[in-house]
């Protein structure tokens, strides 16, 4: 999280979207005026990116599996680490059950949209971010919430605690994978992310920032 205040882009923006969704921030920076390229987004959940794609790339009806066999989409879908809930990944019998068209369509939504599959199965390098001389990169990564919310268990966010908010650790892994970071880093989440229960964790996330060069600003 920089400091926006303090910070004027410009070069191009390239933007990657960790626990993408349907792309909310990549719209609000549509809706603000902003020129930026898809660069990659992070996203499992297969419903999730096929809405991702039908508003941000409703355009591109490529098909990118046609040199794909039915057993060869099998294997990557299985790799890239997809889901149907977003709770859990499918398993490589689960997807093996699918239809080949549904396998197909699946396929093509990820390429689409440049979705490198889930953030347990990626490596920094696969975020490409190279040539920062030249280009911005804004990475989002508004992670799950369930687990901070009033409305959930509390489970909270701690690393190695294997919640689903936990998975902001994934993103640690990620930045301190990569040779280039990021030159801005963007997070939403519900104002509990750093109330008292979770300030602990908070407060670890920001120090891990600010010892890979950042400066953090942050308001409810």
């Amino acid at each position: 999280m920089q400091n926006l205040n303090l910070l004027k882009i410009d070069k191009p923006i390239r933007l990657i979207e960790l626990f993408a969704g349907v792309g909310a921030q990549a719209k609000a920076l549509t809706r603000l005026g902003a020129v930026f390229e898809h660069y990659k987004i992070s996203e499992w959940e297969v419903n999730a990116t096929a809405s991702y794609k039908a508003i941000h790339k409703e355009n591109d009806n490529a098909d990118y599996s046609v040199e794909f066999t039915n057993e060869q989409l099998t294997e990557t879908l299985f790799n890239i680490g997809i889901s149907t809930d977003g709770k859990k990944p499918m398993t490589l019998k689960e997807i093996s059950r699918k239809g080949e068209q549904w396998k197909r369509t699946v396929f093509n939504n990820f390429k689409a949209t440049n979705n490198v599959g889930s953030i347990l199965n990626i490596k920094g390098t696969d975020l490409g971010i190279v040539d920062t001389d030249k280009y911005c990169y804004i990475m989002t990564y508004s992670f799950p919430c369930q687990d901070l919310s009033l409305a959930g268990k509390g489970n909270g966010m701690a690393k190695g605690s294997g919640t689903r908010s936990g998975l902001l650790w994934e993103v640690e892994r990620l930045l301190n994978e990569c040779e280039e970071l990021p030159q801005i880093l963007l997070m939403e989440n519900v104002t509990q992310v750093h109330g008292t229960k979770n300030k602990e964790h908070f407060d670890e996330w920001i120090s891990f920032l600010e010892s890979k060069g950042y400066k953090n600003y942050w308001k409810d």
